[in-house]
């Protein structure tokens, strides 16, 4: 007996031994580097310096704010690099375990998205290792997410990202490529929801464009600015139609607009425009040139002081004395600062104790004392539950102003904490949102709690345990006296 079990131990250490020697076995897949030695330099030590040299051309950046996108280019780095080397500088200091690169196809043309399932992306600064575990439940997600390997294996925009990526993040970090074949809304809306499902705070979503195509210098610079800033105000529709129009174009427009429905949903309040610059900036020549911009989209937790939480109050008070009059409503006028902060917003109007309406942005889509203005009008004309408010009810109506801090993802529902948390669920295109002070006014507890945002949303009560989304927030309330 003790021979045979020699011999299998030999015969497990032989095979061992071919496996190692033949590498055919459990051979790693790597995708190899399609642009390197054209869009950067295939020698390691010449790429590494001149990366180093864009970095160091780039002012230190010591922002607090969590950082949750990038938007940056993906051109030569001859001609791209300096700007992308802008949106890189923001992870400075910052540590990420996962970062999902997203572009449109340049070389190929097929129906849906797909992923690229490789082990491992190689670049002449090393390998970056694939994460296929958070790929597999990607694809699962849905019908509409597969790997076609022809859509990768010639693609430059998300390789190009490598080199930086690996020179700024010194821990090891994997990564999630997806390539859009289809530039339909369908699509981007498909993954935004699935991508949601899945990333938690140690992922960075990072969407590979360039933008105005081969146009003379003062019309790129046209085209790119009406771009740009329907998406430093992530407008969709307004950002979806310049393209149609050709008002603006973007070769990565399925990953712009993914992320423009992502990042809010990852708590993503203010926006940023880093650095833009064209071709002819760099290289002198006008005559058709190629657009590039760095974009950040960040969460900044900014405290509202008890000045804020007046001038609030008084915008909203101010505007439905307007309002109901069928008068003109006040147009915003406020300092820089937290109210011209992106945040989601509710505003409710109790009368004599009892609830009167209640609407509000669930995420950070517009400015906060805009948002106030627009949720003060909603509440009191467009919550379905009641008939309008009168004008001459507003003398006995309370304002209540909940401003929400950034939605985290439920892992468990040991996190959420009656009276500190709201929660909001989605599942498919069914939603609802319940606001911290609602458990407490009705003295639900965890339980009932979970079931009552079902019910907002239209859902079965123990919808929180199948296929939905479940986030926490909490809020600052604070009301007139």
């Amino acid at each position: 007996m003790e021979m045979i079990h020699s011999r299998i131990r030999l015969l497990v250490w032989y095979s061992l031994i071919v496996i190692l020697l033949s590498g055919s076995a459990f051979a790693a897949e790597i995708r190899q580097p399609a642009a390197a030695g054209t869009y950067y330099s295939s020698i390691e030590a010449e790429l590494g310096n001149q990366i180093i040299e864009f970095l160091s051309n780039v002012p230190e950046q010591k922002s607090k704010a969590k950082l949750i996108a990038l938007i940056v280019p993906h051109a030569g780095y001859d001609y791209s690099g300096q700007v992308a080397a802008y949106a890189y500088k923001e992870l400075d200091g910052k540590k990420f375990k996962r970062v999902i690169l997203i572009s449109n196809s340049h070389h190929q043309r097929f129906d849906s998205i797909s992923v690229g399932e490789y082990d491992y992306y190689q670049t002449p600064l090393g390998r970056v290792k694939v994460d296929k575990e958070f790929i597999d439940r990607l694809v699962h997600s849905s019908d509409r997410i597969s790997f076609l390997r022809k859509a990768h294996d010639q693609e430059h925009s998300l390789e190009v990202q490598l080199p930086f990526l690996q020179t700024m993040l010194a821990d090891e970090f994997k990564i999630v490529p997806i390539i859009f074949g289809n530039a339909s809304f369908a699509n981007c809306q498909i993954l935004a929801f699935s991508l949601a499902k899945l990333v938690d705070d140690e992922t960075l979503i990072i969407c590979s464009t360039d933008w105005s195509h081969y146009h003379k210098y003062d019309q790129a610079v046209i085209m790119d600015k009406l771009g740009i800033e329907a998406v430093l105000d992530n407008d969709i529709e307004k950002f979806a139609d310049l393209l149609t129009v050709g008002s603006s174009e973007a070769c990565g427009m399925s990953a712009i607009i993914t992320t423009m429905l992502l990042a809010p949903s990852l708590g993503a309040n203010r926006i940023k425009l880093l650095n833009y610059a064209n071709l002819g900036d760099v290289t002198g020549d006008k005559s058709r040139v190629v657009g590039y911009a760095s974009i950040a989209y960040v969460y900044e937790s900014s405290p509202l002081s008890a000045t804020d939480k007046e001038q609030l109050l008084k915008i909203a008070r101010q505007t439905l004395e307007k309002h109901l009059a069928g008068e003109n409503v006040p147009v915003v006028e406020v300092d820089p600062g937290v109210l011209t902060e992106r945040r989601g917003a509710f505003v409710t109007l109790n009368k004599h104790g009892q609830l009167r309406g209640c609407i509000g942005y669930i995420q950070p889509v517009k400015p906060l004392a805009e948002a106030v203005q627009a949720m003060a009008i909603a509440a009191a004309t467009k919550d379905m539950r009641f008939k309008p408010v009168e004008a001459d009810e507003l003398k006995d109506i309370e304002i209540e102003i909940s401003v929400l801090s950034r939605l985290e993802k439920v892992k468990k529902t040991d996190e959420i904490k009656i009276g500190r948390d709201g929660l909001y669920i989605i599942k498919g295109r069914q939603g609802g949102l319940l606001l911290p002070q609602v458990a407490t006014d009705n003295k639900w507890d965890k339980k009932e709690f979970l079931e009552n945002v079902c019910y907002k949303a239209g859902l079965p009560k123990n919808a929180w345990k199948e296929d939905s989304i479940l986030y926490r927030f909490s809020a600052d309330i604070f009301y007139e006296d």
